[in-house]
């Protein structure tokens, strides 16, 4: 009965949808007409008129008519369009066709119908022209938008990002990622105003009938989709020029005070092209129709970077010597994955700006950095798993518009390390086979990440990298659809001579061991005997239970056994105890056996398993007890994340001495060496740096008193010049700390006199450390005060105030006395930044409540729901002083002779 009712229901629903389709212009999902070229011009009115920050502009369309038809439907949003304005003109006759009517669709009003007076021919080319009308947007950094820096008197200019899909909300177009055309862009302006496009302007002749107004015309561009078209409106100059190998211009426009920084950005963009070249095995093309040349606009105030063919943009903020090189690497390589390849999957953006991300890594490591490129991961991976562990994350795939940069930030990351997974699991010459094969397939056409996966898993299997069993795709989507990563947990059965390797969330609340979560991913591992690493699979090819690997015969029962080897994959590894302990034992006997990565995650998963309780401190001192010998500056990097959150409490315990002597330990055989190199006033290495910072922070005396020797030379000669880099902060805070006032007024004067910002961050920061309560107060006043501290200091110097002992007790009411304040300089987005000292402060219930019942009371609605979240550290920090504390106090008196 049931059945013979539904078929006649579901045959109606596909004739009403048929329908649907015919009246909107599609058939079976395919426009009717498709769009040829695209002829955009762009009036655009900026700070001046009537008209200030508006734009109209009249696009002409080549069509290609697919199918006959009277209507068919475009996507225009927020904008106006004008009936009387819009036409048709037959290539055939040059005939004008009037459009007679245009609505918007029901629901989603982004897509417009328009129907034309007379039937357009199946196979004719015709041209669209539609005027339009627009505001520039400036609340939100998408569309065609305007903005400002300066304030006597404020420069303006106006830019494009019309990424992922906003190109519809700026021009009517046809906004799929499967039509590319190319485009003649031309932009009618104020004259003060330099403008820019993905192709090189042609052209600049004044307007006839407006004053200072110019017509400046480019070049048209290859074929590319309607997200990739940037153009923008500046007031900047020109500070530095180039040439790339093959002639093309490279051009840096930016404020004249930014001129010596950005020097070197004329040089490092062909070289970074070369070398993508020579890495990829793939040219860009160099034919005339390329119209090959490089603008970066360096705007101030502008926290967002984009770039397409022909044209980067970035903030001044990114003009740092540390990471301008990475920065302009991950950009340039949208060049091949990006502009010559287009996504044609826009909701998987990320997933491609991910893998940019990580191809400037591995360019890093190309030229010689391989150091630079694995710390570039190991941080990605702290941050990763650290944030993927709590239980409010959220799957990748998820809200993938979200403009909030800490999302977009762990996207990022996150399909870094995915893509480290497969690259590691393969090898280098299979990963760039298979890269080289996308290229040479999509070259000047659009492609989805499936698409590149298939060719991945293609080179993988032609080398027998990848069993059968395996499809990249759906390896791909448990990483994406889901949020979280698994837990390894690794049980030896020496008796019977295997290994049992099962998987679970790792979550740092209540792990659920009876979780239907399952990934697929390589499990990488090397033993004593073993040394080069064995690759098997696990997965989720059993529907009702997730899939268990288990190892035969792979390890003798007195050796070693390690899991994903060099930290290739984004998990944790639990060992059972006899698998701890001959790690452990290895670890004191010879380090080196065991790879430097393989060890910064042991170090890891044991002091971050230990913090949530999923590991007794017994179990895991034994394991970092040989940090004592450890000379590598990731495996320490590492260990610090967490033994400063061990610091952070126990400072305000009664146990802090305990935890000193445990510090100690591990400080004083390497600290030795440390003062000897310091002494040959050699550079500073960074492992010299961490640990000298190390042994003063817990007062090892020998630290304490090389530090005092270095203040008072500093003193004496009234500059910081003389302390080695790296190490000034931490001299000048113990010399101020054990000093007299006279100290601190002397360094707050260098302070005010120092031109350069990092200069300024390390004497500023070292203020902090005094002990007078009237300086302190100075200080978090001067938080607030820009005419003291820049407002790119006032993050650093507040997390300073929060870790001494007397900022700790003014810090909480300088929050409560303030807060009005914090909230009308900060967006919200810095306000999570600037809070979070003040959170990381708590050590009490009571201090927990107190601050939080402030932020409910004073925080913006649009944060409220944020609260939890942002005090989870504080609330773990309180859980861990109640239940772990005294495991951690034992443990140190069960390891410190």
């Amino acid at each position: 009965m049931h059945k013979v009712l539904l078929f006649p229901i579901a045959m109606l629903l596909r004739l009403l949808v048929l329908y649907w389709s015919l009246a909107w212009g599609e058939v079976a999902g395919k426009s009717v007409v498709e769009p040829v070229r695209y002829n955009l011009t762009i009036l655009t009115h900026l700070a001046g008129g009537g008209a200030q920050h508006r734009y109209e502009g009249i696009v002409s369309i080549d069509l290609a008519v697919k199918k006959a038809t009277r209507k068919f439907h475009l996507r225009a949003f927020d904008m106006k369009l004008f009936l009387h304005k819009t036409w048709l003109v037959r290539w055939a006759s040059g005939k004008r066709i009037n459009v007679i009517a245009m609505k918007r669709k029901p629901i989603s009003n982004r897509r417009v119908l328009l129907i034309v007076k007379d039937n357009l021919h199946a196979g004719e080319a015709y041209t669209l022209h539609m005027f339009f009308t627009g505001e520039l947007n400036s609340s939100q950094r998408n569309g065609y938008f305007s903005g400002h820096y300066d304030r006597t008197p404020q420069v303006f200019y106006a830019l494009t990002r019309l990424e992922p899909d906003y190109a519809h909300t700026v021009f009517p177009c046809f906004d799929l990622a499967k039509f590319r055309t190319p485009f003649n862009v031309t932009l009618v302006h104020h004259e003060r105003f330099v403008a820019l496009s993905n192709m090189p302007a042609i052209r600049e002749t004044p307007h006839a009938e407006m004053a200072d107004f110019v017509w400046t015309t480019f070049m048209q561009t290859p074929p590319m989709a309607t997200y990739q078209v940037m153009w923008a409106l500046h007031q900047l100059d020109k500070v530095a020029t180039g040439l790339t190998a093959s002639g093309e211009m490279v051009n840096v426009w930016a404020r004249p005070k930014m001129k010596e920084k950005l020097a070197q950005v004329a040089n490092l963009t062909p070289s970074l092209l070369s070398s993508f070249e020579s890495l990829f095995g793939y040219p860009l093309r160099r034919d005339p129709d390329w119209g090959g040349k490089w603008d970066h606009l360096v705007l101030p105030d502008y926290t967002e970077v984009d770039s397409g063919k022909g044209l980067l943009v970035y903030g001044e903020d990114e003009v740092v010597d540390s990471r301008l090189q990475d920065m302009l690497a991950e950009q340039l390589a949208r060049q091949w994955l990006g502009v010559m390849v287009a996504t044609s999957d826009l909701d998987k953006l990320y997933v491609r700006d991910g893998i940019n991300y990580y191809l400037a890594f591995q360019l890093a490591a190309m030229q010689n950095k391989t150091g630079h490129n694995m710390t570039h991961l190991l941080e990605s991976r702290l941050e990763v798993m650290s944030y993927d562990s709590l239980p409010e994350t959220k799957a990748l795939s998820s809200n993938v518009k979200s403009q909030s940069p800490s999302n977009k930030m762990f996207r990022k990351h996150k399909i870094a390390l995915i893509t480290h997974m497969l690259k590691a699991a393969f090898g280098d010459k299979i990963f760039l086979e298979g890269l080289r094969g996308f290229f040479e397939s999509y070259a000047n056409t659009s492609a989805s990440v499936d698409q590149l996966l298939e060719e991945w898993q293609r080179a993988a299997r032609r080398r027998y990298q990848l069993p059968v069993a395996v499809a990249l795709s759906t390896l791909m989507d448990t990483w994406l659809r889901q949020p979280g990563y698994p837990m390894l947990t690794v049980l030896r059965d020496d008796l019977n001579d295997k290994v049992t390797i099962t998987q679970n969330r790792y979550q740092q609340n209540d792990m659920d061991v009876y979780s239907k979560d399952c990934w697929w991913l390589p499990v990488m591992y090397i033993t004593e005997s073993q040394k080069l690493a064995q690759v098997e699979w696990m997965g989720c090819q059993n529907k009702n239970k997730k899939d268990e690997l288990t190892l035969t015969k792979v390890v003798h029962s007195n050796e070693w056994l390690l899991l994903n080897v060099d930290a290739a994959v984004p998990v944790r590894v639990l060992y059972d105890l006899h698998g701890w302990r001959l790690i452990a034992d290895a670890l004191v006997t010879q380090f080196t056996q065991i790879p430097e990565l393989s060890r910064a995650q042991l170090v890891d998963d044991a002091l971050g398993m230990a913090w949530v309780g999923q590991m007794h401190y017994n179990t895991t001192l034994n394991v970092i007890k040989y940090l004592a010998n450890e000379t590598s500056v990731l495996v320490w990097e590492t260990a610090l994340i967490h033994l400063e959150k061990l610091q952070s409490v126990m400072k305000m315990s009664t146990g802090y001495r305990v935890f000193k002597l445990f510090m100690h330990n591990l400080i004083v055989p390497n600290f030795k060496v440390t003062l000897q190199l310091l002494k040959t006033k050699a550079k500073s290495k960074e492992s010299t740096v961490i640990m000298y910072r190390l042994a003063c922070q817990y007062e090892v005396k020998e630290c304490l008193a090389d530090a005092q020797e270095k203040f008072k030379a500093a003193m004496g000669q009234k500059s910081i010049s003389s302390i080695p880099e790296g190490v000034q902060e931490m001299v000048l805070c113990k010399g101020i700390r054990h000093g007299v006032e006279d100290d601190w007024l002397m360094v707050r004067n260098m302070f005010f006199e120092a031109k350069e910002e990092e200069e300024k961050a390390i004497l500023l920061n070292s203020l902090s450390c005094t002990t007078e309560y009237w300086a302190m107060q100075k200080l978090f006043r001067w938080s607030l005060d820009r005419n003291k501290v820049p407002k790119a200091l006032t993050l650093g110097l507040l997390a300073a105030l929060m870790r001494t002992y007397l900022g700790y007790y003014m810090g909480h009411q300088f929050l409560t006395d303030n807060i009005g304040e914090i909230l009308s300089r900060f967006s919200s987005n810095e306000l999570k930044s600037i809070l979070k000292p003040f959170v990381n402060a708590v050590t009490s219930k009571e201090e927990l409540a107190t601050l939080k019942s402030l932020l409910q009371k004073k925080l913006p609605s649009s944060m409220t729901s944020s609260i939890n979240s942002m005090l989870d550290p504080a609330t773990k920090r309180i859980i861990w002083r109640k239940f772990l504390y005294f495991d951690l106090l034992n443990a140190i008196r069960n390891n410190v002779q």
